[in-house]
């Protein structure tokens, strides 16, 4: 498909450039893309898993970030996001954590 994305970067081009876009794509998501709060809010949190934790020790892009941790669904190493939408469906807040952070 080099015909229809003919500017796409590599894969270790992309790894050092996700770094660089991660800050403004959540600032820009934090102040134009939020709902209000109509009265009801849900909130819920899902998990995202960096590698399978068997491979954790050989992980470079998120070492130092990422973390373990035992949960109801097995071992875990990555991160976790914990996510507030309205009766409407609407996104009213959200935050990544690392993976070890308690869901209360």
């Amino acid at each position: 498909m080099r015909d229809d994305f003919p500017d796409t970067v590599s894969y270790n081009r992309f790894v050092e450039l996700q770094k660089k876009a991660m800050p403004p794509m959540v600032i820009f998501l934090q102040t134009c893309c939020l709902g209000k709060c109509s009265g009801i809010s849900f909130l819920d949190s899902t998990v995202i898993k960096a590698c399978h934790y068997k491979r954790e020790k050989q992980n470079k892009v998120f070492k130092g970030i990422a973390s373990n941790e035992r949960g109801n669904m097995g071992w875990l190493f990555g991160f976790k996001l914990h996510i507030v939408i309205s009766q409407r469906g609407e996104i009213l807040d959200f935050v990544i954590t690392q993976g070890n952070v308690d869901d209360r």
